[in-house]
């Protein structure tokens, strides 16, 4: 059964590394619109042609990838986007499906497990890197530690709004998202979050948030949500290499 052909547009000021991509994707039935050095200048040259498949952004040597994307899904909704990074990096994921991308890979991925994400992320699919499961694990492994220890009341430890502010930890909110939740400054929020690591005499936010797990610290259907409408996180898969 021969795959379906998917229009891709490839970004990247590196041409040499475009030029790489491009023969891959074109050996694996992929049809390539454009390769062009920014979504902008494509953009310019193509505003009222038919939108692409896939826009692959190499972040290497793509800048400004906030405002690329913001372009490219303003112009081209329907297009799935995917970002293509040289290394892992947990805050550049996070950035990355933030600023509204459908698929974040790292290159030394094989170019097999490559054309799979790609397909899956054109079929609708949320793709992160496979490092992500390894990062996860080693979070598990970290719970074990001795700071970590149970401790069945939370509330003889922090305050009402200190346990809030942990529940946002726990599923990932950024102290900006929390500021907005709470209604409260982005400083206070930090005031929180330093009182938080104190008293649970822990070193970081995510010792913090595995305290939490530890220590059956409720997350109800509306922090999911919201973490959901603020990073787009719907179904995410991750992909194996």
């Amino acid at each position: 059964m021969i795959d379906t052909v998917l229009s891709a547009v490839v970004v990247g000021k590196n041409s040499l590394a475009r030029e790489g991509l491009r023969r891959i994707l074109a050996e694996e039935n992929f049809s390539v619109q454009a390769s062009v050095e920014s979504g902008t200048s494509f953009l310019l040259a193509n505003a009222e042609d038919e939108s692409p498949n896939l826009f692959i952004l190499d972040n290497s040597t793509t800048d400004h990838l906030e405002s690329e994307l913001e372009a490219l899904n303003t112009s081209f909704p329907k297009s799935r986007k995917v970002v293509l990074s040289d290394q892992f990096d947990l805050e550049e994921v996070v950035d990355a499906f933030k600023f509204g991308v459908d698929g974040y890979i790292v290159k030394e991925i094989s170019c097999e497990a490559l054309m799979k994400s790609l397909r899956l992320v054109a079929m609708g699919e949320k793709v992160m890197p496979s490092q992500l499961a390894k990062h996860l694990s080693g979070m598990e492994e970290r719970s074990q530690a001795p700071q970590l220890a149970r401790n069945p009341d939370v509330s003889r430890i922090l305050s009402e709004r200190e346990i809030t502010t942990l529940r946002y930890l726990l599923v990932g909110h950024a102290n900006k998202v929390i500021a907005r939740r709470l209604e409260i400054s982005e400083a206070t929020v930090k005031v929180y979050v330093k009182a938080i690591l104190r008293k649970l005499r822990v070193s970081n936010r995510t010792q913090a948030a595995i305290w939490a797990f530890n220590n059956g610290v409720q997350v109800v259907a509306d922090d999911v949500k919201e973490l959901d409408d603020d990073m787009n996180f719907d179904d995410v898969q991750v992909a194996a290499e």
